[in-house]
């Protein structure tokens, strides 16, 4: 099990309990590779913050607190292969300057990144369509955020149709880093969404450099809808 900072276990236990609503202590230890003093340590913070409230044996989320109020479907996409998640993003912080202008795409796996972009940069001008992504960047305030027009397509927590189409075609883009449902012959992406793949191939096609995220679960994985073939541009970011 790889080792996490203090941030990034406190970020997943508010992600385990966002799923599970109560977890006894020994339940939670069991998804970390650390103490019962350390989880208690961590623990403590977030009670101390007002997200979490522990009680005899049991930690449950603050049902006051709304600052991570994401649908069911989403968080059980983002616990699954977390670690390997945590893996790619932090190699993908590795190719961002500042100052660059970036895109973002949806996903489990960009919105990790953006969160750590956050917390690494001082000034970038990022452009997404992914409404968490979105929730995260909206609070660097030094950041330069534009987000695209159009439909919200809710299952994928996504913005899309001609309006978003339109707006990228109107916007310079440095680096691309995004992910995909599916990546065949290790240069093909698919979607589960035919909206989502038509927007990540304007992007693509728009873009001076592409970064793929993307865990072994979904190398060559089945999904209905092709998106992109990788370019000599691309850098893939296997975790």
């Amino acid at each position: 099990m790889i080792l996490l900072t203090k941030d990034q276990r406190q970020t997943k236990i508010l992600e385990l309990l966002s799923v599970n609503e109560k977890m006894n202590i020994e339940t939670l230890l069991s998804n970390f590779d650390i103490s019962l003093v350390t989880l208690r340590r961590d623990i403590k913070d977030l009670q101390d913050s007002g997200q979490v409230i522990s009680g005899y044996g049991f930690i449950q989320k603050n049902s006051k607190d709304h600052s991570s109020s994401f649908d069911h479907s989403f968080l059980n996409r983002l616990s699954k292969n977390y670690e390997d998640k945590l893996t790619i993003v932090k190699k993908a912080i590795s190719y961002v300057k500042e100052n660059d202008v970036i895109f973002i795409g949806e996903g489990t796996t960009c919105y990790l990144f953006a969160k750590l972009l956050v917390k690494s940069f001082k000034k970038l001008n990022i452009v997404t369509n992914g409404l968490y992504a979105l929730n995260v960047l909206a609070k660097a305030s030094e950041f330069n955020i534009e987000t695209l027009g159009g439909t919200l397509l809710h299952d994928f927590n996504s913005f899309v149709g001609p309006k978003a189409e339109s707006m990228i075609e109107n916007i310079y883009i440095n680096k691309y880093f995004f992910s995909c449902s599916a990546l065949i012959d290790n240069k093909k992406t698919f979607e589960l969404s035919p909206f989502v793949a038509n927007i990540k191939q304007i992007v693509f096609r728009r873009s001076e450099k592409k970064y793929l995220m993307i865990d072994k679960s979904k190398l060559n994985k089945v999904a209905p809808f092709y998106s992109i073939t990788l370019d000599e541009n691309t850098t893939k970011i296997i975790g």
